[in-house]
């Protein structure tokens, strides 16, 4: 009597999978938090079978230090160039102003995915230096246009208004912030 044949599935090359679950992890964050994050979540986001999480991810962790690193270098290059865009050199308040509503708008998605991890720092002290390079990189952004005690008070302002708005909600016009950051920088004029 013959074997029977058994048929194997070939297995799929899939060289954007790695890629596709770091993304399938930052959706499942923006939607429902940090603490929803699991395996399984991210595996059917990302439409991959269970395995392939945990084959290229060993843990919760590593999987969020990966959205983390993305999250990081997309802001890193974007944020600095889309501030740049709107010529801080010229009207810094009105650049700040210009800047935050782009990002309530254009960025939303990518600004709530940040904050999650920002205040994800609070409980997990491996993030803690993200949120960390994430607040001193909005210094750094604005510190060339002022002096360091301005630039600190401005970022704290325009790290203020981006957490209602994630928080809250609120909308972000740059009409109606701009006076709020001429007056910090008025205000620090001797």
């Amino acid at each position: 009597m013959a074997e029977p044949v058994v048929q194997r599935r070939p297995r799929r090359y899939d060289p954007e999978r790695r890629d596709r679950i770091i993304r399938a992890a930052q959706q499942v964050i923006f939607r429902d938090g940090i603490e929803a994050l699991t395996h399984r979540a991210v595996a059917a986001v990302a439409d991959v079978p269970l395995s392939s999480t945990t084959y290229h991810f060993a843990d919760k962790e590593e999987l969020l230090s990966a959205v983390l690193a993305l999250s990081a270098e997309r802001g890193e290059s974007l944020f600095p160039e889309m501030f740049a865009a709107h010529r801080p050199e010229e009207n810094l308040p009105r650049a700040l102003a210009n800047f935050l509503e782009d990002l309530t708008t254009r960025e939303r998605e990518q600004l709530i995915l940040d904050y999650e991890i920002f205040l994800g720092a609070r409980r997990r002290p491996a993030l803690r230096e993200a949120a960390l390079r994430w607040t001193t990189s909005s210094y750094r952004m604005i510190e060339p246009y002022t002096d360091p005690e301005t630039a600190r008070l401005l970022t704290d302002l325009l790290e203020g208004f981006l957490a209602q708005h994630v928080v809250f909600g609120r909308d972000l016009r740059a009409k109606d912030v701009e006076p709020e950051f001429a007056r910090v920088l008025n205000s620090a004029r001797p």
